[in-house]
């Protein structure tokens, strides 16, 4: 395989993400169906139409933390390097982070409908489900030095503490 698929410490850039993907998919699938099929159910109320220029300012941050998270994971990953600062010295996982806080929100204030609050709490489930393996082979690639990392810094939450 070629190095940015798969890095000579045994790591895999996609992680867990296949299976994070699979988990959210149904209900990204759902909310496609339920907001064209019965537009009325997945509606937010029409007097929160003036937060829609919001879901701008969401999907600005959400796009820069992306580009941030996935541009460090690209640079870092081939050479077998731990990604720490940047986007992931805000949080550990920001590609995640991105769609869950940003993205996600983000369409649900630009379409003023409900149902992708419900997929970033799916897309929430699924890190919190499938990240632990990632996390032990991290661990046990990168030894102390992702266990600092570890402690410094939030999973998903932008510039919070880990809990312990």
């Amino acid at each position: 395989m070629t190095s940015w698929i798969k890095a000579g410490n045994g790591m895999n850039i996609v992680g867990q993400g296949g299976k994070i993907i699979l988990f959210t998919l149904p209900a990204a699938a759902a909310a496609l169906w339920l907001q064209s099929r019965f537009p009325a159910l997945a509606a937010l109320p029409a007097a929160l139409a003036f937060a829609r220029p919001a879901g701008f300012v969401l999907l600005a941050l959400g796009a820069a933390l992306w580009t941030g998270g996935l541009v460090q994971l690209l640079a870092a990953f081939p050479k077998g390097k731990l990604a720490t600062s940047g986007a992931y010295g805000v949080c550990r996982n920001p590609i995640y982070a991105s769609f869950i806080l940003f993205v996600l929100p983000a369409l649900s204030l630009l379409t003023l409908t409900w149902v992708w609050l419900a997929v970033a709490l799916a897309l929430y489930a699924g890190v919190r489900i499938f990240i632990g393996p990632e996390e032990l082979k991290l661990l046990q690639v990168f030894g102390d030095e992702y266990a600092r990392y570890r402690q410094r810094v939030s999973r998903i939450l932008p510039f919070a503490r880990p809990m312990k």
